[in-house]
């Protein structure tokens, strides 16, 4: 340590390196937020889609049910006259 400098230019090295090292860990960590961000706009869309095809399949089911119903009461109808042609042929 001849010059009088000597302590301010380790200072300004150290002070210089953290800066660097705090620059990039910021750029880290800012890319993996936006990664993190982009991933959970993807599983949202995917969940809204899952949502819609829910929602058709839904309709769907409605709309088979409505016609079993339908055909059951039929069968009910159909059922009760044969019931009744029995009832009259004993």
């Amino acid at each position: 340590m001849d010059s009088p400098y000597d302590w301010q230019e380790i200072i300004g090295t150290i002070g210089l390196f953290t800066l660097l090292i705090t620059l990039v860990l910021s750029l880290v960590w800012r890319k993996a937020f936006l990664k993190r961000a982009e991933m959970q706009i993807r599983q949202d869309d995917r969940y809204k889609k899952l949502a819609e095809r829910a929602d058709e399949h839904r309709a769907e089911l409605a709309q088979q049910l409505a016609v079993l119903n339908e055909r059951i009461a039929r069968i009910e109808t159909t059922n009760a006259a044969i019931e009744e042609t029995l009832r009259v042929v004993e």
